[in-house]
């Protein structure tokens, strides 16, 4: 197995996704991501990036350019995936927490104090 289809199956079994899971979520055949795995087949560009979009990663990552998981390792766990999952999902918000690097620390705070409102809520509801 490849460095490519190495890392492409480590970021899948880490989402918890089957084969055939991960195929509709990119919308290829279970057959074909498992080639990729396997070595087997190389993907065109375009997929490439839309695996990568779909395991939370880049694809510098998955060619094995960056040693940059983001968050495949121990410190991340499955609520972290969710809300990358989220972002990725909602570009106008991915992009209003990336406007947050120039926010000021007061505009910071309360976003985060509004942030742990939420989150309360959200734990409150499904318990």
């Amino acid at each position: 197995m490849d460095e490519l289809g190495t890392r492409i199956k480590c970021l899948r079994k880490k989402n918890g996704y089957s084969l055939r899971q991960f195929g509709q979520i990119c919308n290829l055949s279970h057959s074909y991501i498992s080639d990729i795995e396997k070595g087997r087949t190389n993907p065109s560009l375009q997929t490439l990036q839309t695996i990568a979009n779909k395991l939370n990663t880049d694809m510098s990552y998955l060619l094995g350019e960056s040693d940059n998981i983001y968050c495949c390792n121990a410190k991340c766990n499955i609520k972290d995936y969710e809300i990358i999952q989220i972002l990725n999902n909602n570009p106008e918000l991915k992009q209003s927490i990336y406007d947050l690097k120039n926010t000021s620390s007061q505009q910071i705070n309360i976003f985060l104090k509004t942030w742990d409102f939420i989150k309360s809520i959200y734990e409150s509801i499904s318990e």
